[in-house]
């Protein structure tokens, strides 16, 4: 009789990560359209009230269950205040074993204000995000290998314990940062913008109970490393025209969590507020062994669906250069955000409810409100 053949998941990366092995949180493919996910002082930031919705795939080429990811993120700017909030939901699900996490919090930056320049501003925010999640995997998707026969295959009863229902405690994820924008020459129709900022997840830990920092779906108190992340981005404006102007947005990322460091370095080019093409280049660095480099493109279209309402719609695509080029598909993420000019809070509280953009800018780049001189970036820029 002809073997069957068995595709065994044995899902030995869960059982080693109970023995302290460091990788870093789910991350989405780039930071430009995903950037409250590696530094909540940046909520709010963009100058509206948004809705934003995210989903990417990976690791699908042999047609099995890859790894598949989405988020919900609503962020409020406020302008009547010092303070912008927002929310975010997080999903991944991978694996033959359908691995899933789930993450939910909420998110809250502040204007610290700073001495305000003849020809320049600076705007320094903090930023909290109290995020709780939860790890599961469903066990009767695998097979493990008392359950296999040498000729007959899968025929008896596995003697592995199901712990915890296959979930992991509820952990809490809290994350800090900070961020610095300036707005250099500010008075000039080229005036150049710059951002840097860091920030830290995972700093505090609940160590008993049913809420615990552990995120083992086998109940272990495996360790969960702080994950280091900062950011530097500026924006040039190499050539204006009337109406028309033309952007260049070089930016880098660096992540650290445990053993693992993440490099994300690239630009995006774009016309106006409209359009956008970005190309970026990834790499871990600081391991071991050989690393998979990958490369990803990206494209963003923002279009103006009334004087009070836009939608951002943005694509990218990512290809392996290296290391498990043969052995997985590329990375896919698609986004589409739907901004409205205004701010709820703000209209409840009876003051003004949207962004009060100071007539002295002439910048394309973003302005600052006269009030609390807060720094937003300008998507309804118009002339």
């Amino acid at each position: 009789m002809k073997r069957p053949t068995y595709k065994f998941s044995i899902y030995l990366w869960i059982l080693l990560s109970s023995l302290c092995i460091k990788a870093q949180d789910p991350a989405y493919l780039n930071f430009q359209k995903n950037r409250v996910l590696f530094n909540p002082s940046l909520v709010g930031a963009q100058g509206a009230q948004s809705f934003q919705l995210r989903a990417k795939t990976q690791w699908n080429t042999d047609g099995g269950n890859g790894y598949k990811t989405a988020s919900f993120i609503y962020e409020e700017t406020m302008p009547c205040s010092i303070v912008d909030y927002g929310f975010k939901a997080n999903f991944n699900e991978e694996g033959s074993g359908i691995y899933r996490t789930f993450e939910g919090g909420f998110l809250a930056s502040i204007f610290l204000p700073a001495q305000i320049k003849r020809h320049s501003d600076h705007n320094f925010r903090g930023g909290l995000d109290f995020t709780w999640g939860r790890n599961s995997i469903d066990y009767s998707r695998l097979i493990f290998s008392d359950q296999l026969h040498p000729k007959y295959g899968d025929i008896y009863q596995t003697a592995f314990q199901n712990p915890n229902d296959g979930r992991s405690s509820v952990y809490f994820n809290p994350g800090v940062g900070v961020s610095i924008k300036s707005l250099w020459n500010k008075e000039s129709n080229r005036a150049i913008m710059t951002n840097i900022g860091g920030a830290m997840y995972r700093f505090y830990s609940l160590k008993d109970g049913e809420v615990n920092q552990s995120v083992s779906v086998l109940g272990l108190d495996n360790a969960n490393p702080i994950r280091w992340s900062f950011f530097a981005e500026a924006e040039f404006i190499p050539y204006l025209y009337g109406r028309t102007y033309l952007t260049v947005k070089p930016s880098m990322v660096y992540q650290k969590q445990g053993a693992i460091d993440y490099v994300e370095a690239g630009f995006r080019t774009g016309v106006n507020r409209t359009a956008g093409l970005g190309f970026y280049y990834h790499a871990s660095t600081g391991t071991e062994w050989p690393s998979t480099k990958w490369v990803s493109v990206t494209l963003d279209w923002l279009f103006k669906v009334s004087a009070e309402k836009a939608i951002d719609l943005n694509l990218s695509y990512s290809e392996n250069i290296g290391g498990l080029k043969n052995l997985v598909g590329p990375q896919i993420e698609f986004g589409i955000s739907i901004h409205l000019a205004k701010s709820s809070v703000c209209n409840l509280m009876g003051l003004e409810d949207d962004v009060p953009y100071n007539n002295e800018y002439r910048c394309p780049l973003m302005a600052v409100t006269p009030g609390k001189r807060k720094m937003y970036e300008n998507i309804w820029y118009k002339n």
